[in-house]
């Protein structure tokens, strides 16, 4: 039963869109008789062209006129622009083959430190040992001793160039 009743609201409604649609075809179809409904409904969805009242300058306007000229003066530089009014003289392609090239430089510059400071901690490593396996005392305390010494020393050199090759590395990359 209350299939029925929704049905028959259903099919209500469809009817009076229908006859809607009648009545405003044929209200169209009568103001413009010779229009087919297709022909009437593009005219009317066409927006209609504005009249515009403004004036088009000519060059008589221009030659008429007894305006003055107005000189503005040069704007300042937005954030961002080049302050200082030096133009860089390079184009596009050879600025980004510079920031590759100083890229590339500074990615080897950080591998050769690496090589360095793992070849030397090798180094202090075996002369350590040799330390502890030399019998004379004499030999390692004045030998060994300073060759170890003198190893660390480069050690901490060779940190110091990795973690500033590390420094140049990242500020090429956040360019």
């Amino acid at each position: 039963m209350r299939i029925r009743s929704i049905a028959f609201l259903i099919s209500c409604g469809l009817a009076a869109i229908a006859l809607a649609q009648q009545e405003t075809t044929t209200a169209t179809a009568t103001a413009t008789a010779k229009d087919s409904p297709l022909v009437a409904a593009a005219k009317k969805a066409t927006p209609r062209k504005k009249t515009t009242k403004k004036k088009v300058i000519t060059n008589a306007d221009v030659k008429k006129s007894t305006g003055k000229l107005v000189v503005l003066s040069p704007r300042a530089p937005l954030p961002g622009e080049n302050q200082t009014g030096v133009v860089d003289p390079r184009g596009s392609l050879q600025k980004q083959d510079d920031e590759l090239r100083d890229k590339r430089q500074a990615t080897e510059a950080v591998a050769l430190a690496e090589k360095k400071v793992a070849d030397l901690e090798k180094e202090l490593n075996r002369i350590e040992q040799s330390f502890y396996d030399e019998n004379d005392a004499t030999y390692r305390d004045n030998v060994i001793q300073k060759r170890f010494d003198q190893t660390k020393r480069q050690l901490d050199d060779a940190r110091q160039e990795l973690a500033d090759a590390r420094d140049k590395l990242s500020e090429v990359t956040k360019k």
